[in-house]
């Protein structure tokens, strides 16, 4: 499919759904506008940006994407979490040390999600798979523990509990390497970035005795 053709007239066509009131109607119309042509075409989308992205076409071409910028703490993970309907890592201070690029498909009815690491060299490098969402933050934590330690085997992140996670040192404490999540049987169609929050820090001020008169 190219971009010509995913930007085709047939990206926005007239939908007709009637369904009935009651229990399950609005579970039965998501699943309706799902099958649209217009939801196909916006997952070849989706799909074509990814791809590209994946590519290194951003060095040459920006790319469109939702970028969420915000103030440390300042309720970033609720908005995402509720768009994606996955849970992020919490902890208190600063969570996310480096980009997390969420990618959402419906084009499957199975859940699944897939985890890879994108460095800065353009190198994509898969990570972790789960098919239970509660696995997930876990799953991010351990992502974001390789891309901070870049000279270390990713596998090694693989099998850390929590406790193991907090404690684990870091060779850098921020990186511009992403952790990309793919979730496929998703309600929307989308992609956007998390990025770590804005930190606010001033230097300490010192008084000095006054000089002697």
């Amino acid at each position: 499919m190219t971009l010509e053709h995913l930007f085709s007239a047939n990206m926005a066509p007239q939908v007709d759904i009637r369904l009935e009131e009651g229990p399950g109607a609005e579970a039965m119309e998501s699943s309706a506008l799902s099958q649209t042509s217009y939801a196909s075409s916006r997952r070849g989308l989706n799909e074509a940006v990814k791809q590209m992205r994946n590519c290194g076409a951003e060095a040459v071409i920006q790319l469109p994407m939702i970028v969420c910028i915000g103030n440390q703490s300042a309720g970033k993970s609720s908005i995402l979490e509720a768009i994606s309907q996955i849970k992020l890592p919490r902890d208190r201070g600063t969570c996310t040390r480096c980009p997390l690029e969420v990618i959402l498909s419906s084009g499957s009815h199975e859940w699944k999600s897939t985890i890879s690491l994108r460095f800065e060299t353009g190198m994509v490098v898969p990570f972790d798979e789960t098919r239970d969402r509660d696995q997930i933050p876990l799953i991010l934590r351990r992502a974001q523990l390789a891309v901070l330690n870049p000279h270390k085997n990713v596998r090694q992140y693989l099998e850390l509990d929590e406790q193991a996670c907090k404690s684990e040192p870091v060779s850098t404490p921020f990186s511009r390497s992403t952790v990309v999540v793919e979730i496929s049987g998703s309600d929307v169609d989308v992609t956007f970035i998390d990025l770590p929050g804005i930190i606010s820090y001033t230097e300490k001020v010192l008084a000095t005795s006054a000089p002697p008169n």
